[in-house]
Parts: C-alpha cells; structure tokens; sequence
C-alpha cells in the first residue's frame, strides 16, 4: 500500500490517540473512527445525487436528516479527541440509527432499513466489554427497529411519509427468515468477537510474563532501549560503587545439605537481597554460585550511589546476623559474609545477541572484588574512595593499607555503623532525619 494511502487512513482511525491503549480500546477507536467517516462521507456523496434525481419535496427532509446526523457525528468525533471514547460511540450510534430511521419512515421502499441490521453488528467492535449493557442496548436497538420497520411496511402494508410500499407479504412468510438472520449475524458476530478478546487477553498475559521476566534481567531503561532499537549501547559512568559478597566457609557447610536445601538456604538469602536493590536504588548484576553482586549508580548515574550502596550493605549485613543466632540457637551451622565495596568508573551494557545479560567493566569491578577478598568474615570493607563518599554518614574504621592480589596495597576501612547523630535513638542501624535531610543535599 502507498505511504500516502497509508497515512490517510491512520489519520481516518485516528491512529495517533491509540498509543497506550489496550488491543481492545485501540481496536474500539479506530473501528469507530472508521464509521463516524463512512458514516459522512455516504450521505455527503448522495446528497447532490438526490438533489438531481428525487422529487423536490424531498429535498428538504432529506436536507434536515443530513444536518441531524453530521452535527452529532462531529460531536462524537471531538469526544474522541477528548477520550471519551464510550460516549462517543454512543453518539456516533444514536446520530446513524436516527438517521436511518428518519430515511426508512420517509421512503417505504427505501433500502435504508438494511442499515440497522449492519448498525446491530458494529457495537460488538465499537464499544468495549467494560461497557457491555451500553454494546447490548445499541444491538437490541439496531435489531428491533430493522424488524419493526419489515413488519411496518412488508406486512402491515404501512405507509411512510412518501407513499405506501410497493410490495407486501404475509408475516409468517417474511418475519421468521428474518428474525433468525438477525439471530444469526449477532450470534456469530458476538462469537467472533469473545473468541478475539481471548486471544488478546492469552497474548497480553504472556507479554506482561515476557516483559517481567525481561526487567528481571534488564534495567528498564536497558530493556526499553532495546526493543526499540535491536540494540543498547554501552555507557560510560563516571561515578558508580560496585560490591561483592561472598559467603565464608560456603563450600564446608554445602557438603552437609542436600542439593535441594542448599538451594533453598541461597534463594532464601539472595532472594532477601533482591529486595534491597529496588528500596537502595540499586542494580543486582549477577549471582556466581555463592557470590553476589550490586551496583549504584546505574543506569542512572546518581550522587548518592555510594551511600544507597552502604546502606543496603549493612542491612545485608544485619539480616546475615540474625540468621546466625537463629541458626545458632537451633544449633545448625549457619554461613558468615564477608562484603567489599569500592567507587570508580566504570562501562555498563549488554553483552550477548541470544541470552542478554547486562554488565559492567572496568578496574573499578576488579578492586571492589579485591576488597571483598581482603575483608574479613561478618565485615563491610570498604576502599579509600568509597570512604570519601561516605564518611559523612559512616562511621568507619581505617585497616591502614591491605595488601590485595594484583593491586599492590590499598587503603581500606571497616564499615561500623551510622555516624552518631544520624541514627533513631536506641536503633543504631536506622537513618534519622538529620541523616534523611543530610541525604537530600547531595
């Protein structure tokens, strides 16, 4: 199809104001956009023809039947404009059966009728389930008068305004092939239609389960960029803080549990941490076996990633403790954590074409794992530049300078807690307001 025959008609259905709909609301608006314009556009081009071919004492009533259905057409039209998009369908409706019905009780010949059966079909597209008793009105409407108007004229021999009709049959002959077609079309039109909305609502559970499954793989700025372009680029950052876990003694205890309950005892760990990352606004990269690891700072850059990540670090840490006393008092062995953390730039991305995985790299990883590694089991260890960005929360402890593999020596502290002064009386660990206000200002 040309592009210009195109655009005509999406600007017909109105395609513009269909983003963000449901399949079943777009569906609904273009259908009726598409017949407020036939609906125009057909009397408009029989006008001049009747004008030229009917008796003159037509033209006057079938002047005042255009006027009747064009002003509340266009009405319906700037409904949608405004997004009501039920009233203006039941506008769009009114305004055509009125109108058919204006053309059917002034010629009793006129094949206008047959615009009812067709008017008892189009609700089932125009208007959504959520209004249903609205989509069950028009086509009983519709219905009804298509029927009254064949039993008027073709039975009862009645006439309209111009005459009586030309033809005339008995009722048994004529009333039950017509009831039964009426029937028919909205039996097999309403089928048609549940048989679509289930096979969009099938089609739209499944998206939301892709598109939960893709966020949980991918930021959303990351997923969103990627399906709209094939690809995501990688970014350079900076700010941002990295930190690694690593259970001490994992491999010990892993050899007393079942592969099962290993499982279990990890889920029931990571999954815990999953639930810091959104609060912190963090980024969970990636688990390897017994070993996690965050970041902050991205895909957002922010100032106070550092500190998201010094929090989230001694929650985890706080929630490592509890679970010792309670493996403890049960007397069960329990895992100890260690945690490193470090701040630097660093390159973020997707890498991979067939199973997506969003990473970072840089010398800034390869530290903040050292520090894991050189911290000590239950502790936050923290590098020099970590504790630049934190030390106006934290308190912290300075080790000197640790030897760590490949990196020569590094300055690195010991997370202790909240500065005082910034924590809720009696609970050490719980940022105050001062701490809340102190946040803000970065």
């Amino acid at each position: 199809m040309p592009k210009r025959i195109e655009k005509l008609f999406h600007r017909i259905q109105l395609l513009h104001l269909t983003k963000g709909l449901s399949d079943e609301n777009a569906r609904a608006l273009r259908v009726n956009a598409s017949f407020q314009f036939i609906m125009f556009m057909l009397p408009t081009i029989l006008l001049p023809v009747i004008f030229f071919t009917e008796p003159e004492e037509t033209h006057f009533t079938s002047l005042i039947t255009y006027v009747l259905l064009i002003v509340p057409l266009g009405y319906s039209r700037y409904l949608l404009y405004k997004g009501s998009y039920a009233v203006s369908a039941c506008f769009a409706l009114l305004a055509s059966n009125l109108h058919i019905g204006a053309l059917t009780y002034f010629q009793a010949d006129d094949p206008a009728p047959l615009g009812f059966l067709l008017f008892s079909i189009i609700p089932f597209l125009m208007i959504t389930r959520k209004n249903m008793i609205l989509r069950w009105f028009f086509v009983s409407l519709s219905s009804i008068l298509f029927l009254v108007s064949q039993f008027y004229y073709r039975v009862m021999g009645g006439e309209g305004l111009y005459g009586p009709p030309k033809w005339v049959v008995p009722a048994d002959y004529l009333m039950p092939p017509l009831i039964l077609v009426v029937i028919f079309f909205i039996i097999l039109i309403n089928q048609f239609v549940k048989a679509v909305n289930r096979a969009e609502d099938k089609l739209n559970a499944e998206h939301q389960k892709s598109e939960s499954l893709l966020l949980n793989i991918l930021p959303i700025e990351v997923a969103r960029e990627l399906k709209q372009n094939g690809v995501s680029k990688p970014k350079h950052f900076p700010s941002a803080t990295v930190c690694f876990t690593d259970f001490e003694g994992f491999t010990k205890i892993a050899e007393t549990l079942s592969p099962s309950e290993l499982v279990e005892e990890l889920d029931r760990c990571f999954s815990y941490f999953d639930s810091l990352m959104e609060r912190h606004n963090l980024e969970k990269l990636k688990t390897i076996g017994d070993s996690y690891m965050f970041v902050g700072g991205i895909p957002k850059p922010n100032k106070t990633h550092a500190v998201d990540t010094v929090l989230a670090a001694l929650e985890i840490q706080a929630f490592m403790n509890q679970m010792k006393e309670i493996k403890e008092g049960q007397g069960l062995p329990y895992w100890q954590l260690r945690l490193g953390i470090h701040s630097g730039e660093l390159i973020a991305g997707v890498i991979g074409d067939k199973k997506f995985a969003y990473d970072v790299w840089s010398d800034t990883v390869n530290t903040a794992s050292r520090c894991e590694s050189s911290g000590e089991t239950g502790k936050i260890n923290i590098s020099a530049s970590t504790y630049e960005l934190v030390k106006d929360f934290f308190h912290c402890e300075y080790r000197g300078e640790v030897p760590a593999k490949h990196k020569g020596k590094i300055k690195m502290y010991f997370v202790e807690g909240l500065l005082p002064g910034l924590h809720r009386e009696g609970h050490p660990k719980v940022p105050n307001q001062e701490f809340v206000n102190r946040y803000k200002s970065l």
